[in-house]
């Protein structure tokens, strides 16, 4: 499948609109150690007070949710994602709060401004589904002013590990897709430095700690891995919900992070 492919079947999927990935959300929402971080993030962002800011990839737009009452007044704020879907649950999600906002529909690898244009640039969690990475960051350079910052959080490889050890447990013929191969916090910075001479990466130590067995099923039938779980799930959840019984928790490890880009 290429990379054009790829990218058509996640927006026909995966990212049509919020449903699978909010179900996604919702467990990192209720069961993570570390609290806040999408807090994190925007203190890690070293912008101007006054600043033009592009994000690509927003999705439903929880990071300014969560950060409303801490976003600079005098930030020029654009969301933008590939998806239709995603940006009608982005402007509902901000509610009134959307006016401090404007909204475009944006191809990573096509971005529709004049180069120079911002003076940062946000990518979360999403750099990994670009069709073509090096376009893709190529973009987000161009259209950054010269001493601009691009900040891109993404997790490693052993994000989730033994959530995916359990989905192989319950369905040995179970899809072993790990989205961050493409971009992860162990090969990132090779991506980003073909374009920017400075690349820092710090990260944010987090895990979960899971109590109900609902939820860590709605996030694996999310993933649309195992056409097993999906076609009959609920003994499946009765075999989760024993070992959470017996052992007081499913934990899993998180393994996520983020990356400072300067523009020379």
């Amino acid at each position: 499948m290429t990379g054009i492919d790829q990218a058509k079947a996640l927006l026909e999927r995966q990212y049509k609109d919020a449903s699978r990935l909010n179900a996604r959300i919702a467990l990192h929402a209720r069961f993570s150690v570390n609290p806040e971080p999408w807090g994190w993030v925007l203190r890690m962002m070293a912008l101007p007070a006054c600043s033009r800011i592009l994000e690509v990839g927003t999705g439903p737009a929880d990071f300014w949710r969560a950060n409303l009452d801490r976003i600079p007044a005098g930030w020029e704020i654009i969301l933008s994602d590939f998806s239709p879907g995603m940006m009608a649950q982005a402007r509902a999600n901000l509610g009134e709060a959307r006016q401090r906002f404007a909204f475009a529909r944006i191809n990573v690898v096509d971005i529709p401004f004049p180069a120079a244009t911002f003076d940062g640039v946000i990518a979360n969690f999403m750099l990994y589904h670009a069709p073509d990475l090096n376009r893709a960051v190529a973009e987000l350079h161009r259209v950054l002013k010269p001493g601009g910052r691009l900040y891109a959080a993404t997790n490693g490889p052993g994000h989730m590990q033994q959530l995916n050890a359990l989905i192989q447990q319950l369905d040995p013929q179970a899809n072993n897709y790990l989205a961050s191969t493409n971009f992860g916090l162990h090969n990132g910075a090779d991506a980003l430095h073909r374009h920017f001479p400075t690349v820092n990466r710090y990260h944010y130590d987090d895990a979960l700690r899971v109590t109900e067995a609902a939820p860590l099923v709605a996030y694996a039938l999310s993933m649309d891995r195992s056409p097993m779980l999906s076609r009959n799930p609920e003994p499946r959840q009765r075999a989760i919900a024993r070992k959470i019984e017996e052992d007081g928790e499913f934990y899993i490890e998180k393994q996520s992070g983020l990356f400072e880009a300067i523009k020379a």
